[in-house]
């Protein structure tokens, strides 16, 4: 039966959280208690009305198309917002777009943020600025539903815009501390947090200014095509040749567009060449990193792939051009896979280490869109760079709360201050391991499954290219994975831990924080078992076959015995194998290897110093800019004939111009 729960659930999904936001502040100031106990009630009336919406879209909303990925969209909530007859015969509408996509994207969101929520209980207790974090926190996730429910790329620019400030306000939140600070070029840690702030501001907001301007473009080039702007994902699909696609083509202008509408997913989702705001992201607390690496802010460069692929994937029929559009994706996805992954092979602090992960396994999400666009048998792809995204959100969301848990125990952020904690806190480090070997690819746990069939999909492409940087990757994750435990679990408590031990002692602490460790390690390994329901209910808006017994074991069957599951397994021992004698058995003394090699020490300076790129973006973008500004500077001479001079200069040109 219909519940008919969609017409309110999508808009209490995100109304709630903003509300209970914008009260938050207020209601600190008079009982801490009941601001935790309202956020954890927002996202719980979130997550509730999530469900709800499931059994709407298997009760027949959905129905299924031959040929496309989606199928028809089930429903479309709209209302008009702005009415522009007169000008355009058209109106600016706000509307919500409920099928399987959406409902996913929306169950996944709600259900990490969920428990991220009931970390912070405990994680966040002694936090003097409370009600300027719940703030922001219960605006994040509101504004990342209302970005997967959007069904109109205005509505979606406004609240992508939302998430981003959200980004900025959580990862800069610290901004007070008069701690030393990490990096010498600032005075407190309070002044490197701001600045890591504005640097995931900025960097996401130069992406999106391209972004914005393609979506200009299809409001354009539809007006010329149709008569009146379109900015409805249903209606831009609706004209089954897609002429404003082609109008583009004609116009010369789709490649430009093609680049354009990819750069604002590739800055939100921290891609090449916009990667390195993510790492400074770990600038805030724990639990805002757990938030954005999991469930919101890079994983909505994702979604809106996923959302415009059966677009360009129709376009492709009649357009040989759009292909580029898939091309991209998939290189600058494998691209980005490998050379975070280098990265994290020799980042010194635990969260950083996760930050490259994150970029790396983001970049197999797109390898699988683009790919989808190459191969015949698109879905496979399709499906399992989604199966990816739910994944790692909550293996990453599993692996930054237990980092969490271990940098409020010890105090530090460092690798190399940690050692031989395993013993202390056993269920944090039973649980940080399930992630970990969820992350590196190995059964039981869902990672293995969905990264599998990324590779699998990558392979059939026949692009030896992609291939190789998605298997070499997988080498170099389970490299800077079992390095991350070693160092943190094994071998010899450091000077610093056994400080600690003897001031106060290491223990598990609140069930609050425990509690979401459990449920998360718990859900990696049943999710594994959700693949065919994942595909089944994204594809076809179904699960009546999903849970029998002989899909479920062809499922498993086909997954550990395909070619290129050995293959990764193969490459998994590469990587893993000497991490394990260096790190955890502690037989390879890696101090004295650097000392003796002049190739090894090099190769470690170059991906310690992020290959350098982040060192060249502040030369050019920054250093180069201030260069500028004291050039422009002298010319402000504060004679005002001088300043009339120049304006009138500038008039000409202008004029010039207009004229040309």
């Amino acid at each position: 039966m219909v519940s008919d729960m969609i017409p309110y659930a999508d808009i209490l999904i995100w109304l709630v959280p903003i509300i209970i936001a914008a009260l938050s502040p207020f209601i600190a100031k008079i009982s801490r208690t009941a601001v935790f106990a309202l956020s954890i009630a927002s996202v719980t009336t979130s997550f509730i009305c999530a469900v709800s919406m499931i059994p709407d879209i298997l009760a027949g909303y959905a129905t299924y198309s031959p040929g496309r990925v989606l199928g028809e969209i089930p429903f479309d909530h709209e209302f008009v917002w702005i009415d522009l007859a007169k000008i355009v015969r058209s109106s600016i509408n706000l509307g919500f777009l409920i099928d399987p996509l959406s409902v996913f994207m929306a169950n996944i969101v709600s259900f990490i943020a969920l428990w991220i929520f009931v970390f912070s209980i405990y994680y966040m207790g002694e936090e003097v600025d409370i009600g300027r974090y719940w703030f922001w926190m219960n605006l994040f996730v509101g504004s990342m539903i209302l970005l997967v429910l959007s069904n109109n790329l205005l509505q979606m620019f406004i609240s992508w815009e939302l998430v981003g400030l959200c980004s900025w306000g959580l990862i800069s939140f610290w901004y007070k501390s008069t701690a030393p600070s990490p990096d010498p070029r600032f005075a407190t840690e309070g002044e490197y947090n701001a600045h890591c702030g504005f640097k995931a501001l900025v960097t996401t907001g130069f992406a999106d200014t391209f972004f914005l301007v393609a979506i200009l473009m299809i409001g354009w080039v539809t007006w010329r095509v149709y008569g009146a702007p379109i900015f409805s994902f249903t209606r831009l699909m609706a004209d089954q040749e897609l002429k404003w696609i082609g109008e583009l083509a004609r116009l010369g202008l789709l490649p430009v567009f093609t680049l354009f509408i990819l750069s604002g997913p590739f800055g939100k989702s921290a891609q090449f060449p916009y990667h390195e705001w993510l790492p400074e992201a770990m600038a805030g607390p724990t639990t805002v990193s757990a938030l954005i690496h999991a469930a919101t802010m890079v994983k909505a460069g994702v979604y809106f792939v996923a959302r415009f692929f059966p677009i360009m994937l129709e376009a492709t029929n009649y357009y040989p051009q759009a292909k580029m559009f898939f091309l991209i994706v998939a290189y600058i996805g494998a691209f980005t896979a490998f050379l975070a992954a280098s990265q994290g092979m020799v980042a010194r602090e635990l969260k950083k280490v996760l930050a490259y992960s994150t970029i790396s396994q983001l970049g197999y999400m797109f390898l699988a869109l683009g790919v989808a666009g190459l191969i015949i048998h698109h879905e496979h792809a399709y499906l399992y760079g989604l199966y990816h995204l739910a994944s790692h959100a909550v293996f990453k969301a599993l692996l930054f709360l237990a980092a969490g848990a271990i940098l409020h125990t010890v105090h530090t952020k460092y690798l190399d201050e940690m050692g031989g904690l395993a013993k202390y806190m056993p269920i944090t480090f039973w649980t940080m391991l399930m992630g970990a070997l969820s992350l590196m690819g190995i059964p039981p746990f869902s990672g293995a499954f969905s990264k599998e069939g990324i590779i699998a999909a990558s392979y059939e492409s026949g692009n030896m290219i992609l291939f190789l940087l998605a298997v070499v990757t997988v080498a170099l994750t389970a490299f800077y994975t079992i390095r991350m435990i070693g160092y943190v679990f094994f071998g010899k408590e450091s000077e610093h831990v056994k400080h600690i031990i003897e001031e106060h002692g290491i223990r598990e602490k609140s069930i609050s924080m425990v509690l979401p460790l459990i449920v998360l390690a718990a859900s990696t390994v049943i999710l594994s078992i959700l693949g065919p329901a994942i595909f089944e209910f994204i594809e076809h808006g179904t699960l009546s076959h999903a849970f029998e017994p002989a899909n479920i074991l062809t499922y498993f069957l086909e997954t550990l015995s395909s070619r290129t599951f050995f293959i990764s397994g193969a490459l998994i021992v590469v990587g893993l194998v000497p991490s394990y004698y260096a790190f955890v058995k502690q037989t390879i003394d890696v101090k004295k290897l650097m000392e003796k090699s002049i190739v090894l020490r090099a190769i470690w300076k170059f991906l310690y110093n992020r290959w350098y790129i982040n060192k060249a973006y502040y030369v050019i973008f920054v250093d180069g800019v201030k260069g500028v500004s004291q050039v422009l500077r002298r010319i402000q001479t504060g004679i005002s004939n001088v300043n009339i001079a120049y304006a009138v200069a500038g008039i000409v040109i202008l004029l010039i111009l207009v004229l040309i």
